[in-house]
């Protein structure tokens, strides 16, 4: 039996880190389009229709303190955080370079802390909030090239689940995202042509908006109950 699930946002104020591409964009695009008040913070800029785009480096503590106090001046308020700014550059590992290990760790586990640290006492405040942090299938599968990205990732879900204990007697949440094998600029650049071949074959690619749905469930109300959580979406493989 077909169902269908709409989401309100209106009057809500939503932060969209690496919000300009991918599931942050479509996110920015599904919240906007609900009512909400989205500010996206990304490198590169966002061409998503009513929203505040800001130009921010996440790996930068300062650059982050200056958006989050963007948004408490302008807003006052912030109900939901989505932090899902990162990069993947895949080599061997004895071939990854100090500097690129370090700017894995500075943009996709700095970024999401230096985040948090700053909208924590925001939400603490309101005792209300819910935030979405982004691991991957491959911190549990491995990939040749991929170590210092998995890294990364892998220690989000120990970041987000110490967070979510933190703030679970202020109402906040705090949830990890896996996303399944989705059609990103960053999967796109990183993935060869027969990995593409070999998950379109077995499980499927997915697209930015189809993992913007499960953001959205956590965002809401409908997800109320659930915090510390890792959500891995498991994608339906194609018929025929």
């Amino acid at each position: 039996m077909a169902t269908s699930v709409t989401y309100d946002f209106t009057g809500a104020v939503i932060l969209v880190s690496g919000g300009a591409s991918g599931i942050g964009a479509a996110t920015a695009r599904a919240c906007a389009e609900r009512g909400a008040k989205v500010v996206v913070a990304d490198v590169a800029d966002a061409a998503v229709p009513g929203i505040d785009a800001q130009r921010v480096d996440v790996a930068d503590p300062a650059a982050v303190k200056q958006l989050v106090e963007h948004i408490e001046r302008v807003y006052g308020r912030l109900d939901a955080a989505v932090l899902g700014a990162a990069i993947q550059l895949r080599m061997p590992t004895e071939a990854i370079s100090d500097a690129e290990w370090r700017r894995h760790l500075a943009i996709n586990l700095d970024g999401v802390f230096h985040c948090l640290r700053e909208i924590i006492p925001i939400m603490k405040r309101q005792r209300s909030g819910a935030i979405v942090t982004f691991t991957s299938g491959l911190v549990n599968t491995g990939w040749p090239g991929a170590s210092a990205y998995a890294a990364s990732k892998g220690a989000i879900i120990g970041l987000t689940r110490c967070v979510a204990q933190e703030l679970r007697p202020f109402g906040v949440r705090a949830n990890a995202l896996v996303p399944g094998v989705t059609a990103t600029p960053i999967f796109l650049a990183a993935s060869t042509a027969a990995e593409r071949a070999m998950y379109e074959g077995s499980i499927g690619i997915s697209t930015p908006e189809d993992a913007a749905a499960t953001v959205l469930y956590l965002i809401s109300d409908a997800s109320a109950n659930l915090t510390g959580a890792v959500i891995e979406r498991r994608l339906v493989p194609p018929r025929g």
